[in-house]
């Protein structure tokens, strides 16, 4: 039984590093580039995988006392690419606890370098082509909270698992993080991940949001990779010291996307801009305070063109390379900024929001 699913990208649109922090929003959404999970019968009491973005074939493996277990002697760079599928399979198997041998491969749109979230992505993709193969269904809740609960085990208990709810559900939503001690400790005290998954998530809220008529959401690429986990840890290091800043900046960015959630429900167009533009401020200021440049030189630029020819434009995500934005309601505004962007050698990515999220697609 050959069975592929897919699930998509993510972009966080606002509230970026204060999603962090309890009770605060962020505003995520889904891009039209997908990570493939394919998965069938392996031929033997094997487990074999494939990534083939990476040239990684066939490899072997069991599952031993919670753990994969590979035949064959992996380079630190083959352990650090098979990291999130490796901690995705585990886990599932855990949850499982029974399991059928499989073949599975791996492959996608999402490419690793451009920040569009691709260990979430084959996270989730991976995990839902587990459940389907064994024949458990789960409600999009409980996919997100176990693919959540892999992903944040795969990066060292760290990251707020914005980018699995955008590729579970799918669309633009309204998200808030769980409370990350509680789920720590539940891992700590917990043997039966069922339990975890079953239980209310503390502080875990997600809601869709409509595409406010003619909006026009830009995708710059800037040429630089960022390393989100590095940078978490910087800030948190900045945090420790500079208590009362991190507090009143974190509130500000917090209290900046409560406002937007209600302006983007009133499709109030000006209000909007206005915002994200406020945003960028915040998380520039956020950058300069900490010491971690989390507005580079191409962001700045790409938020400037986005400001200067009709719309607001920033970073997305953690910044300091990666993928910025722009937000405007007129089709000639967008394609000058695309324009503009070129010129300055800022590739305009061609993706656009996914309404659909995870799917199974046979």
């Amino acid at each position: 039984m050959l069975i592929r699913v897919s699930a998509p990208g993510k972009l966080f649109i606002a509230g970026e590093w204060a999603i962090l922090e309890p009770k605060n929003f962020g505003i995520v959404a889904a891009v039209n580039k997908r990570i493939f999970a394919e998965i069938n019968e392996s031929p033997d009491k094997n487990i074999y995988i494939t990534l083939k973005d990476f040239n990684l074939n066939g490899l072997k493996s069991v599952f031993s006392k919670g753990k994969l277990k590979f035949s064959q002697k992996l380079t630190k760079k083959e352990e650090k690419i098979l990291a999130f599928s490796k901690t995705a399979i585990e886990t599932t198997l855990r949850y499982l606890e029974n399991y059928q041998p499989f073949k599975l491969r791996i492959w996608g749109e999402v490419a690793e370098k451009i920040g569009f979230g691709f260990s979430a992505a084959s996270t989730v993709a991976i995990i839902a082509a587990l459940l389907k193969f064994h024949k458990k269904s789960l409600k999009k809740e409980e996919l997100f909270k176990l693919s959540a609960l892999s992903h944040y085990l795969a990066q060292d208990k760290i990251g707020s698992g914005f980018d699995i709810a955008a590729s579970v559900f799918g669309g633009i939503s309204v998200y808030r993080r769980f409370d990350p001690v509680w789920l720590k400790s539940q891992i700590e005290k917990e043997k039966d991940i069922r339990k975890i998954i079953k239980k209310p998530w503390p502080g875990f809220y997600v809601e869709r949001l409509n595409l406010p008529k003619n909006l026009q959401l830009l995708i710059g690429w800037t040429g630089k990779s960022a390393l989100t986990p590095k940078m978490v840890k910087k800030i948190q290091e900045w945090k420790q010291k500079n208590q009362s800043e991190y507090k009143r900046l974190i509130f500000s960015i917090g209290k900046l996307v409560k406002e937007l959630i209600n302006a983007w429900k009133l499709e109030n167009k000006e209000k909007i801009l206005k915002l994200i533009k406020k945003n960028e401020d915040y998380l520039k200021e956020l950058g300069k305070k900490s010491g971690v440049n989390l507005e580079t030189k191409k962001l700045k630029k790409l938020s400037e063109i986005a400001e200067k020819l009709g719309g607001a434009g920033k970073l997305s995500g953690a910044g300091a390379g990666d993928c910025g934005i722009a937000l405007t309601f007129d089709k000639k505004s967008a394609n000058r900024i695309k324009k503009e962007w070129k010129k300055n050698d800022i590739l305009p990515i061609k993706a656009k929001i996914n309404f659909s999220g995870v799917k199974i697609l046979n």
